[in-house]
């Protein structure tokens, strides 16, 4: 029987963990054997881990444990890694559950503990509610057959993907796929979806068998949505994501097959084509920032400063923490000549994410052209010191 989202949330909170290495993440508690404890999380929070490093689990009870030296292990050749700690203490390990128990339009839930921000300075425990997108039947580069809606942070890849029963159905891999190739531009382009990695490959791995993606070919609607998702953002594989969701489209109308579709469509210049799709996408999820940002996006670019405003201003209206919509604005609005109010946009942005480097450079420049020189410079030098280059390379000039 599906419970409350409430009572999943008691239920995520006893078998999430915090992970704290060379990179960190989160993990599920999904077996105890004695002393010894195992954790399932994605193998890129841990693949960076050198032998003989520190490694800490955080558990529910706030404990830290070391890592058992030797114990991470991947699984085939998806983003999946288990490891291992001892403790005396009893901890809540999950219940597996079954991945074919969700679809898309599914209830699914995700936990974690998300990186610091200027808002929340310390990594506290997450629930994220949301719905499935697709639940591919199909292999997808790292496993990454789910995808999901729920709006995740930094910090919850390896965390817990669970379903309406409350049983662990997968792990939380990434979100905003293509996001930093494309903020490298200059332009924060939001993807909109998360992907995570069936249970499946874990049970494959916890029955003593070779872990193995499928050999299956694509049939359904999920299928071809993920493999345009797998492929989305991917320098050369614009045709073949247009082909893919249009065969999803033939199956089945969804916004997120509209969505990358228009994705690519954007990618190889076609941008009329693009927002075409990205207005079927709103037309059939009013509530999808992300494409209501991106289309925006387009309309800049195309010379029409006000109707991307009006774009922004309806992501920000759907989504206050779209930190990407705000910077965004804000540039809009300095075409326009209105620093002052891109400056209070680019404020907004850098509240929500401190990390943006592009947010703190736009910001830089703005206070340039209005003689605010000082500020300018402390904010070129911020935005170079989180890797910018068009920020270090203007450092000298501007810091003069």
């Amino acid at each position: 029987m599906a419970q409350s989202a409430e009572a999943v949330a008691k239920v995520a909170q006893t078998i999430t963990v915090r992970i704290e290495g060379a990179t960190q993440g989160s993990g599920v508690l999904v077996k105890r054997d004695g002393n010894r404890y195992t954790v399932l999380t994605a193998w890129h929070v841990v693949s960076g881990q050198r032998p003989g490093e520190e490694l800490d689990i955080y558990t529910p009870d706030g404990q830290r444990y070391k890592l058992e030296q030797g114990s991470i292990k991947r699984l085939g050749q998806v983003d999946m890694a288990v490891l291992t700690f001892t403790s005396s203490s009893s901890y809540e390990v999950a219940s597996v559950g079954d991945v074919k128990s969700v679809s898309s339009g599914s209830s699914i839930y995700v936990s974690g503990y998300p990186l610091p921000t200027s808002a929340v300075p310390s990594r506290v425990f997450r629930f994220m509610k949301g719905d499935v997108i697709a639940n591919a039947m199909v292999a997808i580069p790292d496993g990454y057959q789910l995808l999901y809606d729920n709006q995740t942070l930094p910090g919850v890849s390896g965390g817990a993907v669970l379903n309406a029963q409350g049983r662990l159905v997968g792990i939380h891999g990434k979100a905003e796929k293509a996001d930093q190739i494309s903020e490298s531009s200059g332009k924060a382009i939001a993807t909109g979806t998360n992907q995570g990695m069936p249970i499946s490959y874990y049970k494959q791995y916890a029955s003593g068998e070779a872990v193995t993606t499928s050999s299956a070919q694509a049939l359904t609607a999920d299928d071809y949505l993920a493999q345009a998702k797998g492929l989305s953002g991917k320098k050369g594989s614009e045709q073949e994501v247009i082909r893919l969701a249009t065969q999803a489209l033939a199956i089945r109308q969804s916004a997120e097959a509209y969505f990358n579709r228009a994705y690519a469509k954007n990618d190889l210049g076609d941008k009329q084509g693009a927002i075409a799709d990205y207005s079927q996408a709103i037309a059939i999820n009013p509530q999808l920032a992300q494409a209501y940002n991106n289309r925006g996006n387009i309309k800049r670019d195309l010379g029409d400063k006000q109707g991307a405003i009006a774009d922004y201003n309806q992501a920000i209206a759907i989504n206050p923490q779209h930190f990407k919509a705000y910077y965004n604005r804000g540039n809009a609005k300095d075409d326009l000549g209105d620093k002052q109010g891109a400056i209070a946009d680019y404020n907004q942005a850098i509240a929500i994410n401190p990390q943006h480097a592009n947010a703190w450079g736009a910001r830089g420049l703005a206070k340039l052209q209005l003689g605010d020189r000082y500020g300018a410079c402390e904010d070129t030098r911020k935005s170079a010191s989180l890797g910018s280059p068009v920020a270090q390379r203007y450092l000298p000039k501007v810091c003069q």
